[in-house]
Order: structure tokens, then C-alpha cells, then sequence
């Protein structure tokens, strides 16, 4: 009788370990559409992706070639991932950017570092849990409704995009830039080698690429949660 009762009580407490508790059900949805969303970020700030965007939005510099402003866009992009001031020669010797400039990618490094720490920390959540859970209904579930959010999310910030995409784009920098040192004149060299059709094409691919695989995350969460039993 004593082994009789002691197999589903082992078996009751085995459930109750595998099941996430209540804050991590809440936090797996945001946490799907953050690692999501820094993994695209990194892929679109690889050379090949940063070189195309450019050269299809008009993107460049006066009096040098492409391949000068390329290195001139590869430099920046090194020294917002890995540190650096920013001070970028050009071919002749002088500075790419002025110091306003400067500042203003300093401040983009600083809100990229916290955004890509929020997203790495957010992946390593994600698949702590669903490794430690798998066998769990619920973690497939919210795994599943974040990436539907992700996709229901970018979908509604496409038509605001196509419809006003200055203005979204005005309002991105306000709220994570509120010094305001971010706007600056149409011969400053920052705005043109990264011009408003370069940010219109690298938001289609980061609304492609995210919905992407925010879809994938809500159709592994629902055929994982399907197969296995709900809590």
C-alpha cells in the first residue's frame, strides 16, 4: 500500500516541477517577440544587408565611390557594436561626422546596448524554459501567443508605416532620444549615407524577417502544445 501511494504523489510532484510558474507564463510572450526581434536586428546589421539598403536608397557620400562609403558605414556600424568615438576618416582625412553626429550615434549605442541585452536575456529565458518544460502545454502556449503578437503587432505598424512613416519615424527618435540631438540638416554626411529610404527599407525587412519568425514561433508553439497535455 505504501508504494501504491507513493507512485502518484512522485508523479504529482514531478508535474508541479515542470510547470513554469505563474510570472514566467506571463513573461515567455514578450520575451518570444524581444529575442525575435534582437535576432533580426543583428542580421540587419550585417555588411551584406547595410551595403544593399544603401545602395538601393541612393545612400553615399559625395566625391567618394561606393566602396568608400561602404568601409565609412562598416566603421560605424564596428564602433556602435564593439565601442569606439566614432571618429571615422574619410578618404581625404577628414572627419565623416561632425561632433553633433557623434553624439547622437553615441546615444544609439547606448539605447542598442539595452535593447540587444533585453533581447539576449529574453532568448536565453525562452529557451531555458522550453528546454526544462518541454513537456509543457502552457510554455508551448505562451511561446505561441507571443509570436502571434509579434506578427498581429507588425502588421498594424506597417500601415501606420505606409501611411505615415516620417511621422513614426519622428516619433521613434522622440521618445528614444528626448535630448532631441538627432535631427539633423540633409547635407549632414550621416543623413546621406543612411537617408529616410534607407530606414524605409530596413523596416520592411525587419517587418518581414520578424513576422517571419514570429509566425514560425506561433506555429511551433501550437503543434508542441497540441501534442503534449494541457496543465
Amino acid at each position: 500500500m505504501a508504494t501504491a501511494q507513493a507512485t502518484p504523489r512522485a508523479a504529482d510532484k514531478d508535474t508541479a516541477e515542470r510547470r513554469p510558474v505563474g510570472w514566467l507564463r506571463f513573461l515567455l510572450p514578450p520575451a518570444t517577440v524581444l529575442a525575435t526581434l534582437g535576432l533580426t536586428l543583428i542580421l540587419l546589421l550585417t555588411p551584406f544587408w547595410i551595403h544593399t539598403a544603401i545602395d538601393l536608397s541612393g545612400g553615399g557620400l559625395p566625391g567618394i565611390s561606393p566602396a568608400a562609403a561602404h568601409s565609412i558605414s562598416d566603421g560605424t556600424v564596428s564602433d556602435l557594436l564593439v565601442g569606439g568615438d566614432f571618429d571615422i576618416a574619410l578618404p581625404d582625412g577628414s572627419p565623416a561626422y561632425t561632433a553633433d553626429e557623434a553624439g547622437h550615434l553615441r546615444d544609439v549605442r547606448l539605447v542598442l546596448y539595452v535593447f540587444l541585452a533585453l533581447a539576449a536575456a529574453s532568448a536565453v529565458l525562452v529557451l531555458a524554459v522550453a528546454w526544462r518544460q518541454s513537456h509543457d502545454a502552457a510554455v508551448w502556449r505562451a511561446i505561441g501567443r507571443g509570436g502571434a503578437a509579434l506578427v498581429i503587432g507588425l502588421l498594424v505598424l506597417a500601415v501606420v508605416g505606409a501611411v505615415a512613416f516620417g511621422f513614426a519615424f519622428e516619433i521613434f527618435h522622440r521618445v528614444l532620444f528626448p535630448g532631441g540631438n538627432w535631427a539633423f540638416p540633409a547635407d549632414s554626411n550621416l543623413i546621406r549615407l543612411y537617408p529616410i529610404a534607407f530606414w524605409q527599407l530596413s523596416a520592411t525587412a525587419l517587418g518581414v524577417i520578424a513576422g517571419t519568425g514570429g509566425l514560425a514561433a506561433w506555429l511551433i508553439g501550437r503543434r508542441h502544445a497540441s501534442s503534449e497535455q494541457g496543465p
